[in-house]
C-alpha cells in the first residue's frame, strides 16, 4: 500500500486551490520560521565560537562582537517564532473560512438528497472537522517542510564550510531525520486514520442522536446502551492509535539516532582535523554543537507527514460530497412553456432511496392564488412541499416552475421566486432583527415591527426589553412554540419571493389564533400591496374557506397517499362527508 496514493494528492491540491491561500502571507510565515530557526543555528554556533574562545582568555574586545551576537539572535529567535505564528495562523484560519464557505455554498445551491443522503455526524464531521483538518495542512505540514528544508541548508552549509566531511555526515543524518523518519510517522499516521475515520463519525452520529433525542431515549430506557454504544467506539479509537504507536515511536527513535550520529560523527571527524591543523578549535566547537539546533528543524516533521494524511484523507472526504453535488446538477432545461406558475404533472414524490409516499399529483397553481393542503399526519404533505420547491428531486413527473423544471434551476434563482419555510425551520441565536434578515437583508426596524405584528406577535414584541434588538437563545430555546412559528411566518413574509410554501403556521397557536392567522396568510394573495402565492399545509379546515383550492391527500389499504378529492372549501363541505365531519369538530 503507497504511503501517499496518487488519488489523495489530487484531492489534497484541488481542496488546497478551494482554501485561496494567501501567498504573500504562506511566504511570509516560511521566511519568519525559517529565519527564527536559522537564528536558532546561529545562536548555538556563535555560543560555541564564544566558549571556546573565551576559554582561550583573549582580550575582552575580541568577544564583543560574539556577546552581541548572541543576544541579538536570542531575541530574534523569539521575536520572529512570534511573527511567523501571526502569519501562519491569519493564512490558516483565512484558508478554513474560504473552504467552509465554498462547501456551504455548494450544498446549498444542491438539491436536498445530496445532504439528506449523509448521516447527520457524517456531514457534521466533513463540514467541520475535515475542513479544519484541510485548513492546517498549510501550516503544520506544507510550512514547516519548507522552513525544515531551508535550515538544513543552512546548516550544512555553515558546518561544510569549516569542515567538509562534516558538512556532508550532517547532511546524510538530517535526510535520515527530515525523509526517512517521517515515512514511518506516515505509515502509523495511516493507519491510526483510515480506521479512525470511521470511528469518529461514528461518535458524532452517535451523540448528536443522544443529544437530540435525549427524552426519548431516556423514555425508551436506551441511554446506557446508547452509552455503551459510544464507549465501545472509543475503546477502537484507543486500539487504533496503539496501533499506530509503533512506527511513529520508531520514527522519534530514528530521529534521536541520525542526531546522535551526526553529533558523535563531528566529534570523531573534527578531532582528526584538529589534530592535522585543518581545523581549529573553535570551528571544533561550532561543528559540534550546531547539529544540535540544526535538528530541530526535522523534528517537527514527524508531525507535518501525520497531517499531511491527515489532511489528504478529509480532502477526499470533503470533495466526494461536493462532486456529489456537483454530478446532481442536471444538463439545462429545454426552452420553458409559455406558462406562469407553480405547475406538477404526473408528480411522484418520495425521499431519497426510499419507497414512493404519494402520488401522482396534477397541481397547476397560478400567481395570486392560495391553495391549502390537508390530510392525515405523516401522509406526505411536507414532502410534497419539499418536493414543489426543489429541494427533493421527483420520484417520477415533473414540477415547473414558470415552464422551466425545478430541478435544474440554480437553487439562488429559485429562492428568488419561492420560499418554503419548514415546521422545523432554524430560527438563529442572534437578535429578532437579524432572523427576519435571513430572508432579505434589506429589512429595516421599521418592516420587521410591521412584519411582526401581520404574523401576531405585536403584543410579543412589546414585551420584549430591546424589542426587534433582543437576543434569542440558541434555536428559539427561549420562547414559545407558538411565538417560534409565527416568528419564521414573519420571516417568509419579508421574503420577496412571490410563492411561499408554508408547513403548519398554526401549529403551537390556540385554534382561534391558529385560523385568524391561517386566513390572513391565504387571503396575501389579493392584498394589492404585496401580492403572494400561498400553498400551505395545515390540519385545521375552519379557515380553508379564505384557499381557492383545497387538496385533501389520503391513503388507501395497501397503496401510497394519492388525492382524494380536491375543490373549495365549501364544495368539500357539501360533497365529502368526512371533510364535512371534521371540520364541524373543530
Amino acid at each position: 500500500m503507497s504511503t501517499f496514493p496518487q488519488d489523495e494528492r489530487r484531492a489534497l491540491l484541488r481542496a488546497l486551490r478551494l482554501l485561496r491561500v494567501d501567498k504573500g502571507g504562506f511566504w511570509g510565515s516560511v521566511a519568519a520560521g525559517a529565519a527564527g530557526l536559522s537564528s536558532s543555528v546561529a545562536l548555538a554556533a556563535v555560543s560555541a565560537w564564544l566558549i571556546t574562545r573565551a576559554s582561550q582568555m583573549p582580550p575582552v574586545l575580541a568577544l564583543g562582537v560574539a556577546t552581541t551576537s548572541v543576544r541579538f539572535f536570542g531575541v530574534s529567535k523569539a521575536l520572529l517564532r512570534y511573527v511567523n505564528r501571526i502569519f501562519s495562523h491569519r493564512v490558516t484560519l483565512y484558508g478554513m473560512s474560504n473552504l467552509r464557505t465554498a462547501v456551504y455554498a455548494t450544498l446549498a445551491d444542491s438539491p436536498t438528497d445530496v445532504v439528506t443522503s449523509v448521516r447527520r455526524g457524517d456531514l457534521l464531521a466533513r463540514t467541520g472537522r475535515d475542513v479544519d483538518s484541510v485548513g492546517d495542512v498549510v501550516v503544520k505540514a506544507v510550512q514547516p517542510g519548507a522552513v525544515a528544508g531551508i535550515v538544513c541548508l543552512v546548516s550544512c552549509l555553515i558546518v561544510g564550510i569549516l569542515c567538509p566531511p562534516i558538512g556532508l555526515l550532517l547532511a546524510g543524518c538530517l535526510l535520515i531525520s527530515g525523509i526517512l523518519a517521517p515515512y514511518l510517522a506516515m505509515r502509523g499516521g495511516r493507519i491510526a486514520e483510515e480506521a479512525q475515520v470511521r470511528d469518529e463519525t461514528e461518535i458524532s452520529a452517535t451523540a448528536l442522536t443522544m443529544l437530540d433525542s435525549a427524552a426519548e431515549l431516556r423514555v425508551a430506557g436506551r441511554v446506557d446502551a446508547m452509552e455503551e454504544v459510544q464507549e465501545a467506539t472509543e475503546q477502537r479509537i484507543f486500539r487504533h492509535r496503539d496501533a499506530a504507536a509503533r512506527p511513529q515511536a520508531l520514527a522519534i527513535a530514528l530521529d534521536t539516532l541520525a542526531m546522535g550520529i551526526a553529533v558523535v560523527g563531528a566529534i570523531l571527524i573534527g578531532s582528526r582535523a584538529l589534530d592535522a591543523g585543518t581545523l581549529s578549535a573553535t570551528a571544533l566547537a561550532v561543528c559540534v554543537l550546531t547539529p544540535l539546533a540544526a535538528f530541530e528543524a526535522t523534528q517537527g516533521l514527524g508531525e507535518a507527514a501525520i497531517q499531511l494524511v491527515r489532511s489528504a484523507k478529509a480532502a477526499q472526504r470533503i470533495l466526494e460530497l461536493l462532486d456529489r453535488a456537483q454530478r446532481s446538477e442536471e444538463p439545462e432545461a429545454p426552452a420553458p412553456r409559455h406558462e406562469r406558475g407553480l405547475h406538477a404533472t404526473d408528480l411522484i414524490i418520495g425521499w431519497p432511496g426510499g419507497p414512493d409516499v404519494a402520488g401522482p399529483f396534477e397541481l397547476h397553481v397560478e400567481r395570486g392564488s392560495s391553495v391549502a393542503i390537508v390530510g392525515h399526519s405523516g401522509i406526505g404533505k411536507s414532502t410534497l412541499l419539499y418536493t414543489l420547491a426543489g429541494m427533493l428531486r421527483p420520484h417520477a413527473g415533473s414540477v415547473r416552475l414558470d415552464g422551466h423544471e425545478v430541478s435544474t434551476l440554480d437553487r439562488r434563482t429559485v429562492s428568488r421566486t419561492l420560499t418554503l419555510t419548514a415546521e422545523d425551520a432554524h430560527v438563529f441565536e442572534t437578535t429578532v432583527l437579524e432572523n427576519l434578515r435571513v430572508a432579505r437583508p434589506s429589512v429595516t426596524e421599521r418592516e420587521a415591527v410591521e412584519l411582526l405584528v401581520r404574523a401576531g406577535l405585536g403584543t410579543w414584541l412589546t414585551q420584549l426589553p430591546r424589542g426587534v434588538h433582543t437576543l434569542l437563545g440558541e434555536d428559539a430555546a427561549t420562547i414559545s412554540g407558538g411565538e417560534r412559528r409565527r416568528l419564521l411566518l414573519a420571516r417568509a413574509l419579508a421574503s420577496d419571493a412571490e410563492f411561499l410554501l408554508l408547513d403548519e403556521p398554526g401549529e403551537h397557536l390556540d385554534p382561534e389564533t391558529a385560523d385568524e392567522l391561517i386566513r390572513d396568510l391565504l387571503r396575501a394573495g389579493k392584498n394589492s400591496a404585496d401580492p403572494r402565492t400561498i400553498i400551505l399545509v395545515t390540519h385545521r379546515l375552519t379557515p380553508l374557506d379564505a384557499a381557492d383550492e383545497v387538496i385533501v391527500i389520503t391513503r388507501a389499504d395497501g397503496g401510497i397517499a394519492h388525492v382524494s378529492a380536491r375543490g373549495t372549501h365549501e364544495e368539500l363541505t357539501e360533497r365529502l362527508a368526512s371533510y364535512a365531519w371534521a371540520a364541524k369538530q373543530e
